[in-house]
């Protein structure tokens, strides 16, 4: 175990004991990556800003819930990027929001690269779907294509909407799990069209 790795579970067992100076360490250890994370992918300074703020937030207020023996730092750039896709989801629901990202990703604004990256991460996200066991695929394209509400896929397939639920949830974790996600043009799919 390297230096980096036990000073990191040292810091989680002490957190995990509300201790607030080693929070303050791990804000002095991590703010500052988590930053250049943040804002590699949202591009904006004040919601990069907003999106370390919320991750160590969340880190003190389940404090009791970290594991020592796992990954600190994996577990902060979790919190951090399910945190840039909720924002991305949020604000896709702003219709000013959603008007500035179209005319910035519109066909003729989009480069040649992105205009191949956006269509290749399509044609992924089809061959995920098509992966899918045929109940929970025909769930999905239900939820997803035709606009359906939970309760009427339940209606029409004469099942549960809990278990059209877990269904759409067992597909979208596949999907993530197997698209690549690592720039903002992929967030931004997955955030507003998976």
């Amino acid at each position: 175990m390297n230096s980096s790795t036990h000073i990191d579970q040292q810091l989680a067992r002490r957190i995990k004991k509300s201790d607030v100076q080693a929070f303050d360490q791990l804000y002095e250890r991590y703010s500052q990556r988590l930053y250049g994370f943040a804002f590699s992918m949202l591009k904006n300074k004040e919601d990069a800003k907003e999106v370390v703020q919320e991750t160590f937030l969340k880190i003190w207020n389940k404090r009791t819930a970290i594991d020592s023996s796992r990954s600190l730092q994996a577990f902060l750039f979790s919190v951090s990027y399910n945190l840039i896709i909720d924002l991305f989801r949020n604000r896709a629901k702003d219709q000013d929001f959603l008007a500035r990202l179209k005319a910035h990703f519109n066909e003729e604004s989009l480069a040649a690269d992105e205009l191949v990256q956006l269509k290749e991460l399509a044609d992924e996200v089809h061959r995920l779907v098509n992966e899918l066991p045929q109940k929970r695929r025909a769930i999905y394209l239900m939820s997803r294509e035709e606009g359906l509400s939970h309760k009427e896929i339940a209606h029409q397939l004469g099942i549960t909407e809990k278990t059209v639920e877990n269904q759409i949830t067992l597909s979208l974790k596949h999907i993530r799990a197997r698209l690549n996600s690592g720039s903002l043009l992929s967030l931004l799919f997955l955030a507003l069209f998976v």
